[in-house]
């Protein structure tokens, strides 16, 4: 059997701070509301366990990646609606992102892929963002450069890219910050 636990596997505040959303390995969903106090504003199950999680600019959806490849959409304005899925990937994704005017949907897999769609229109692919060697294992569209997206890899890099057209603007390694097999002092 597939017992879970309450083990925390992802969260997201809203970008205002009002909400904050979490998801457990028993495959729940649950939205809290922050102000004037915490409240929980529902529990809600996922299809899969989650890997991560992004609440609109709008706050009016949260977007939830899973082990399984699939982005689902569930609504805030209605905390008991159900989820719709939005895409799906092959691969494992690892994360999933949003550009600050909600247009863009980000997402992150474990075959070395960024892929850049529409968030109204997911299965309108923008771009990919290619280069990483090894599974990209976060994003992150810079707010105060909302055209820019950084990348991490397990290929021990970071990358900033110019995330609609795809291209990659700088790589940088990160042997060259630390120097190479880096150790800590005691050892």
């Amino acid at each position: 059997t597939d017992k879970g636990s309450d083990d925390i596997l992802a969260f997201a505040f809203s970008p205002s701070g009002d909400y904050f959303a979490l998801t457990d390995d028993n495959k729940r969903l649950i939205l809290f509301r922050t102000k004037p106090s915490w409240e929980r504003v529902s529990v809600r199950f996922v299809n899969r366990r989650c890997t991560s999680l992004v609440i609109t600019a709008a706050e009016d959806k949260i977007f939830v990646a899973d082990k399984s490849g699939d982005v689902y959409s569930y609504s805030i304005t209605e905390p008991q609606a159900d989820g719709k899925l939005e895409l799906g990937h092959v691969s494992l994704l690892l994360d999933v992102a949003l550009s600050p005017d909600d247009r863009y949907i980000l997402t992150a897999d474990r075959d070395e892929k960024i892929r850049v769609s529409l968030t109204k229109a997911p299965y309108s692919i923008v771009s990919y963002c290619m280069g990483h060697r090894e599974f990209v294992s976060k994003i992150f569209v810079i707010p105060n450069c909302p055209d820019l997206l950084l990348s991490a890899s397990g290929d021990s890099t970071l990358r900033l890219w110019e995330y609609k057209s795809g291209e990659e603007v700088h790589c940088c390694q990160l042997s060259t910050i630390c120097g190479p097999q880096a150790t800590k002092p005691d050892q």
